[in-house]
Order: structure tokens, then C-alpha cells, then sequence
């Protein structure tokens, strides 16, 4: 029997000035201080759009007119992050930000770690609005424990959430999208902890332009059962500690699991022309 141990990840619920990346980061930074006073944390997780740049149609028209400010990975966002977690020492996962590639753009998170920098970066499977979409398996090894991410609309796809399954992640933090209906969002989180046998993390936070809140989402920890844990809501800034179990055999379903994944693909010849 393998032995097990605990990871436990700070999730920061915080409020995001939509066109103000100064003050984001800035507050980032001071919950990431007092984070840094444990050390038995191994991974803080930020919200989304910590940058300001919009990423979602409730915020913007069109997707061409947030293009010209959308950054690269590595860039100023990611650069100000890195000073961050050299600065007091924590591996921090941020994103989804907008990231330009080329003539594309996509919604990409980001692991930074101390010294070494940006070490990962996972981008949405399945885009729609203009986005670009990867091919890249979402999952962020932290070597002690395998993270999966699943950005905006890709929580819509139990393909996915299969996939990670067949990779033993052991956590699963979820970035909803803020054009979905959220409470939607909320169930197809509680439905892929079930399917992944992992605990999932849905990221919120309040949105803001100018001081005036646009949009409140809550962030729930939810076990692999589908029961919640905790949830947080609200403009405060909070942290919510959520204690992941690793190192236990979660195994004893992926033979059949990769049994129907094979038998779905020679299914697909009939249905893909």
C-alpha cells in the first residue's frame, strides 16, 4: 500500500480591477507576503486577469479591440509575478491571462516557481470568440503532486476531464468562464470531481471597473464525493487553505477507464467523416 501524505494549496479570492494591472499585482504581492509566513504551503493559486486585460465578451465587444494590448509568455505580467515568488519564496499558478502568439490569442495560465521562473504554462483546449485553441494536456507537474487546470469553457467537456483522470492529477482548479451562467459552471465543477475523483477548485473572485463591481463569483473547493468544502464570496480579500491527500492508489479504475477510451476512438470512424 502506498503511503500518503497532504499538500495544501492558499487559494487567493480577491478582487480584479478590470485596465488597472498595477494595483492587481500589488495586492497579489501583499497576500502572497503573508502567505509566505507558512511554510508548509507548496502551491498559491491567483485569480484570473490579474493583468486587467479582459478576457471574456461580458467585459468587451470584440475581441480586436483588446488585441493590441494582449502580452507574450514570458512578459511584463509574468516578469512581475517571477519577482514575486523569488521575493518570498512560493510557487504561484496565475491565469488565465490574454497571451498573443503570433497572430493568435489565447487564455493562459501560468506556474512560476522560485529561481527558475515561468516553469508552465497551460492554455484552454477548446476556444471559442476569436480564441485560439492548444493541443497540450493542461496539467502542471509539481513533483510532488500533478495539477490539472481547466479554463473557461473546457469545464463543458468530460473528455477532458477523462484525460486527466488517466493521469492521476490529484487536484483540479477550475477558471470559469464569466460568460456561462455560473451556477451552470458550479454543478459541471461538482460533476468533474466525481469523474476525476479529485478534489476541483472553481477560482472566483469581483470583478471591478473604476470601483464599480461588475461581477461577483464565488470560489468553492469541492471533494471528490461532488460535496462542497468551503466556499467564499464577496469584494474581501481571502484565502481559502485546502489540504489535498497524495500518494494514495487511485488506480484501481484506469484499466477500464482506458478500455472505453479505446473502444470511443474506434466508435469515432463512424461518426467523423
Amino acid at each position: 500500500m502506498l503511503e500518503t501524505s497532504e499538500v495544501s494549496i492558499a487559494v487567493i479570492h480577491s478582487s480584479i480591477e478590470v485596465g488597472n494591472r498595477a494595483r492587481n499585482i500589488t495586492k497579489i504581492e501583499r497576500i502572497v507576503e503573508k502567505l509566505s509566513e507558512s511554510s508548509s504551503i507548496d502551491l498559491a493559486v491567483a485569480p484570473q486577469m490579474i493583468n486587467g486585460i479582459p478576457l471574456y465578451n461580458y467585459l468587451i465587444t470584440t475581441v480586436r479591440r483588446v488585441k493590441r494590448v494582449a502580452e507574450t509568455i514570458p512578459g511584463t505580467t509574468t516578469q512581475k509575478i517571477c519577482v514575486i515568488t523569488n521575493k518570498y519564496n512560493k510557487h504561484l499558478l496565475v491565469g488565465p491571462i490574454l497571451e498573443r502568439r503570433g497572430t493568435k490569442l489565447y487564455r493562459s495560465a501560468f506556474l512560476t516557481i522560485p529561481v527558475l521562473g515561468v516553469k508552465g504554462v497551460v492554455r484552454q483546449l477548446e476556444a471559442f470568440e476569436g480564441y485560439g485553441s492548444n493541443i497540450e494536456v493542461p496539467i502542471l507537474d509539481m513533483s510532488k503532486f500533478k495539477v490539472g487546470v481547466v479554463i473557461a469553457e473546457d469545464i463543458l467537456y468530460p473528455e477532458i476531464s477523462l484525460l486527466l483522470n488517466l493521469a492521476s492529477i490529484n487536484v483540479l482548479i477550475f477558471y470559469p468562464s464569466l460568460d456561462v451562467n455560473l451556477n451552470k459552471q458550479r454543478y459541471l465543477a461538482m460533476m468533474r470531481a466525481i469523474e476525476t475523483r479529485c478534489t476541483v477548485i472553481m477560482i472566483g473572485g469581483t470583478i471591478t471597473r473604476r470601483g464599480e463591481i461588475l461581477l461577483d463569483v464565488p470560489t468553492i473547493a469541492i471533494d471528490e464525493n461532488g460535496d462542497v468544502i468551503e466556499e467564499l464570496a464577496g469584494s474581501e480579500d481571502r484565502v481559502l487553505l485546502v489540504k489535498i491527500g497524495v500518494g494514495a492508489d487511485r488506480g484501481f479504475m484506469t484499466h477500464y477507464r482506458k478500455s472505453v477510451l479505446i473502444k470511443l476512438r474506434k466508435l469515432l470512424s463512424y461518426l467523423i467523416k
